[in-house]
């Protein structure tokens, strides 16, 4: 997708991550064009075979599920990252729900993290790629 000529271009290829609970998009910006380039999916945990524990255990901690499927998709996110970084320098710009920008950030690898120019904290993962242009634009 093409940006408009009301903002200024990117003079460095740039990736943005955008994130939330379920989904880890990312794109890539060259000059005036952006366009989609992977996707990853929060994987659900696999119980199977894991002993339950006995009755008197209590429900299982939901939280502490929905985080470690977060953190997953997060260093798969990172992991990708790092191999298309080792091809060339670029930016990163990271987005991902005021709750959550501390995590992602934490569990990035160091070159990684050394990448991002910026962290939103704004959820775009489920806005179209327009919308999350203007954004990116609007607060650059």
């Amino acid at each position: 997708m093409q940006i408009s000529h009301h903002y200024s271009p990117y003079e460095k290829k740039t990736y943005v991550a955008v994130t939330n609970n379920e989904i880890a998009k990312l794109f890539v910006i060259v000059d005036r064009d952006m366009e989609p380039l992977h996707e990853i999916h929060a994987k659900e945990i696999d119980h199977e075979g894991v002993p339950s524990g006995t009755a008197n255990d209590g429900p299982k901690d939901f939280d502490e599920e929905k985080r470690l499927t977060r953190v997953l998709m997060y260093k798969e996110l990172s992991a990708y990252l790092l191999k298309l970084m080792k091809k060339e320098p670029v930016d990163l710009i990271i987005c991902a729900p005021e709750a959550y920008k501390n995590e992602i950030f934490e569990h990035m690898h160091t070159d990684v993290q050394k990448s991002a120019k910026e962290i939103v904290p704004k959820n775009l993962a489920s806005l179209p790629l327009d919308q999350i242009i203007r954004i990116l634009q609007e607060i650059r």
